[in-house]
């Protein structure tokens, strides 16, 4: 198997640990927030004649390498094909963030007759009639990380991120009492992820929690910091930061501390540069909890495709579980011999993660 990656060049990222269990953020449980469309249905792909003869070329077509998250979503791709002697070749496009590339994207994966399709959207329904055209051929198609608003795909594997802004909000919320004033660091405005996780914590924290400021950080670190210096100049006092991503947290940890602020609580995420940040800032009484998005949703949507692929029968919708780290579990998570870039919730082995990072030995 060979892997073809268009446009932008993977970038070498950093760590990870194994699956945990996951713990609860505390007693409350989040709400269910499952996609109005969201059903029981499978889908018997022999039946809908898409079980093609092996060697197999994929194609997938990713909205774009913005973060370290992203990077290791695709070497979690990369490795689990690798394994699959099936498997020919991976086509990857990435679309830079761009809807108009992302649609030329698939449309060029598909005049390459690729046998499978995957596809992580930057629009929720901006891709629809791509993901349509693609099941209305009969390409086998699967979309993972981001959701798209119809249901004319044959599988789809979705982390509720809603649920993962409840749980960051809810922990946030009980910290503070119920009450005090706090800054929001978001995502990328627009995506399905951002805005979901925005809303969840919002939901979450409830009125007695007064929102200063809102910035968008890209869930990047250099972005988060820059966010959390603006957000510091222009507010004397900040009781807690609710962020949506890992990078961003150990930005506006580094901002607070640079510029003698107290350490208040913010929520995080399974980003290990954070992590790290978390243990070594705990005697500073740092607090934090992280809710940990799957990288390994790639690997996932790949099983259900190539079991489609194969014939078999898959579950259409597929959830997986967000598993939450906290202050009692973080030092079981950080890497501290592995750069920042690495997220804990992998599947590949400690020893694939220390070769992938260059972990120290």
């Amino acid at each position: 198997m060979r892997a073809l990656v268009a446009d932008t060049a993977l970038a070498a990222l950093a760590v990870g640990v194994c699956l945990y269990a996951a713990t609860p953020a505390s007693a409350a449980s989040p709400p269910s927030h499952k996609p109005d469309k969201w059903t029981a249905e499978k889908t018997d792909c022999k039946a809908l004649g898409l079980a093609k003869n092996p060697p197999w070329t994929i194609g997938v077509s990713n909205l774009g390498l913005g973060n370290s998250w992203r990077v290791q979503m695709i070497e979690e791709l990369k490795a689990a094909a690798a394994k699959d002697s099936r498997i020919k070749e991976i086509v990857i496009t990435n679309a830079d963030n761009n809807l108009a590339k992302q649609i030329s994207d698939i449309e060029d994966l598909r005049s390459r007759n690729v046998d499978g399709l995957l596809v992580t959207a930057l629009s929720t329904d901006g891709l629809n009639s791509s993901v349509e055209e693609a099941y209305a051929d009969h390409v086998a198609t699967v979309v993972f990380d981001n959701r798209v608003s119809t249901d004319k795909f044959h599988g789809t594997v979705w982390a509720d991120e809603y649920k993962f802004g409840w749980i960051g909000g809810n922990w946030l919320k009980e910290k503070l009492g119920g009450k005090g004033n706090i800054v929001m660091l978001d995502g990328v405005a627009g995506t399905t992820n951002n805005d979901e996780r925005a809303q969840g914590a919002l939901d979450a924290m409830g009125p007695g929690i007064k929102v200063l400021a809102r910035q968008p950080a890209a869930w990047a670190y250099d972005k988060g910091k820059a966010a959390m210096e603006d957000l510091l100049s222009a507010y004397p006092k900040i009781d807690g930061v609710y962020s949506q991503g890992g990078a961003m947290s150990q930005g506006a940890v580094d901002a607070l501390l640079a510029a003698n602020r107290p350490l208040v609580p913010m929520p995080g995420e399974g980003y290990n540069g954070f992590l790290k940040t978390w243990v070594n800032d705990k005697a500073k009484g740092f607090s934090s909890v992280a809710p940990d998005d799957p990288t390994w949703s790639s690997a996932r949507a790949l099983e259900l495709l190539t079991t489609c692929l194969s014939g078999g029968t898959i579950d259409k919708w597929t959830e997986l579980e967000l598993p939450v780290i906290t202050d009692d579990t973080v030092s079981n998570y950080a890497r501290m011999d592995c750069p920042d870039d690495v997220w804990s919730n992998t599947k590949m082995s400690r020893e694939e993660i220390t070769k992938l990072y260059k972990c120290k030995p």
